[in-house]
């Protein structure tokens, strides 16, 4: 038979269970965050490179100086664009997931209150069965 307190105190292990998926949403979202910054940084240094493209007097080596850095903050762009897609994916999947797991604790408190009252109305009449009646 199912107790108050075996319910309550697996409610409590998925309740931990929970706030560690938390946490790495967290950390998730984060990343998330520091890639969307960087990546409008990078797009940032490449206007004011493009700029610099557009002065007068532009020395080749200074051109192809420019065109390196265009090139390699292209890169970085791609491969932290990449980064934060795979990471968006995951944060969808988790969400769906921590929403499973937030259900099922709410539904295991649920139960352990349930079974709480049962347990006090099934002790309180017991007490009841154990006090005589009164004759009249």
């Amino acid at each position: 038979m199912k107790t108050a307190r075996i319910t309550q105190l697996a409610a409590l292990k998925r309740q931990v269970e929970l706030q560690k998926w938390l946490a790495e949403s967290s950390r998730l979202n984060t990343e998330i965050k520091r890639l969307d910054d960087r990546i409008e940084q990078v797009d940032t240094l490449k206007d004011q490179y493009n700029t610099q493209l557009r002065q007068p007097a532009l020395t080749a080596k200074e051109l192809i100086g420019i065109r390196i850095i265009d090139n390699h903050l292209n890169d970085r762009k791609e491969i932290d664009q990449n980064r934060r897609e795979l990471l968006e994916t995951e944060r969808r999947r988790m969400a769906v997931m921590l929403a499973a797991k937030k259900n099922e604790v709410d539904s295991l408190k649920v139960e352990a209150k349930q079974l709480k009252r049962a347990e006090a109305e099934e002790r309180a009449e017991r007490l009841q069965a154990l006090v005589p009646l009164r004759r009249n």
